[in-house]
């Protein structure tokens, strides 16, 4: 039976797969909320937007228990509608993901407002980072005006957000460190560097800097490959898996890989972190980003971070943080004068920030913010 499962699941269609798939995830939280209703459980009930999402997930996880999240409807995605759905909060992630233009924007925020449903939004984005201002900065502004309560990954994100937009005076502002993924927190590939390096081809070496994720605005990839051709230093190597589909890298013996980014799974992107020592984030300090998963990353598996001046690394990285700038020139210099010993302290101060970036230490701060925005007075 076990082969036959098999032999029609890799016939079927990619879609239909996912369809059963996005059945499976409407069903589970769908009767876990009738069965809680029907016993009358005094369990907060959270509707949620990106439930599928791996950041998400792991949020769902950490608080399960105390919070009964059920998902809110989306593109490709079964959900029951809101009107038979009491709730307590809406917890709204990636405005974008929702796919509303602004009049859809504005008749969900009015249909929670008329179910007496709190708002909470995760401010993972200032703007999406397809930069389509003319269309999102006004998805946006109606959703600050909303909202009563936001979570941010750091003050300078907060800043950053309510400078852009207009909160009204009894939001609630709370300040939640992104938590290192449970999927990428793979710290003993570690153990197997030499042979991830024979299987992709990689002269071993004492420091690998790598260079990862999709490409951003802000995200200056080609500087710091630049920056490598002009550093004097021998004593390093650099593979990066980020460059645009328009970017042509400088050739350089100390860069091994420079692949344009392609979207890959968590086992792949876990093993390209395990042979490094260094992540490099390159971040223009005056762009739109407001955090980044490369952090938590990092730190999951024990990595020092080559960081810029970007408020959110130089709050968020501590002693895990080597500066470098982000133009070709400070990069250079950072790479001519690294030693051993400073790799080694921030790999060091990165396993000691592990200890208290874990999911389960946002449970008891995200179960508060969800009662302090409950009892606000809107």
């Amino acid at each position: 039976m076990r082969f036959r499962h098999n032999f029609l699941v890799d016939r079927l269609d990619p879609y239909v797969v996912g369809a059963y798939r996005r059945l499976f995830l409407w069903v589970i939280p769908t009767l876990r909320y009738v069965i809680s209703q029907r016993l009358q459980r005094p369990t907060l009930t959270v509707l949620i937007s990106g439930y599928e999402h791996e950041y998400v997930q792991n949020m769902r996880h950490a608080v399960s228990g105390a919070v009964l999240f059920v998902p809110i409807r989306q593109r490709h995605q079964i959900a029951v509608p809101i009107k038979f759905i009491h709730a307590d909060i809406f917890h709204l992630h990636f405005v974008e993901g929702l796919g509303l233009d602004l009049e859809k924007t504005t008749a969900l925020i009015a249909q929670l407002k008329a179910a007496h449903i709190k708002i909470v939004w995760t401010a993972h984005d200032l703007t999406p980072h397809s930069k389509q201002h003319d269309w999102f900065d006004p998805i946006f502004s109606a959703w600050a005006g909303a909202v009563d309560g936001v979570i941010h990954h750091s003050h300078f994100g907060e800043t950053l957000l309510r400078q852009r937009y207009a909160f009204g005076p009894d939001t609630v502002h709370t300040v939640i460190a992104n938590r290192r993924q449970r999927e990428h927190a793979g710290i003993g590939l570690v153990s197997q560097r030499s042979f991830i390096e024979a299987e992709w081809g990689l002269t071993p070496t004492p420091l690998r800097i790598g260079l990862l994720g999709g490409p951003r605005v802000e995200r200056k990839v080609m500087n710091f490959l630049r920056g490598v051709t002009l550093s004097t230093s021998q004593d390093f190597q650099v593979v990066c898996w980020s460059l645009g589909p328009d970017d042509i890298p400088p050739r350089d013996r100390r860069i091994a890989i420079a692949e344009a980014y392609r979207f890959t799974s968590d086992e792949i992107h876990t093993r390209r972190l395990a042979i490094c020592d260094l992540v490099a984030l390159p971040v223009d300090p005056d762009g739109e980003m407001l955090t980044t998963g490369f952090v938590p990353d990092a730190i999951a598996m024990g990595l020092g971070i080559l960081a810029s001046d970007w408020g959110f690394l130089k709050e968020t990285c501590g002693d895990a943080a080597i500066a470098c700038g982000h133009t070709p020139e400070s990069v250079a210099e950072c790479l001519n004068r690294v030693t051993m010993s400073d790799v080694q302290a921030a790999k060091d101060a990165s396993r000691t920030l592990r200890e208290t970036r874990n999911w389960e230490s946002a449970r008891q701060p995200m179960i508060e913010f969800y009662h302090r925005v409950v009892n606000s007075p809107h």
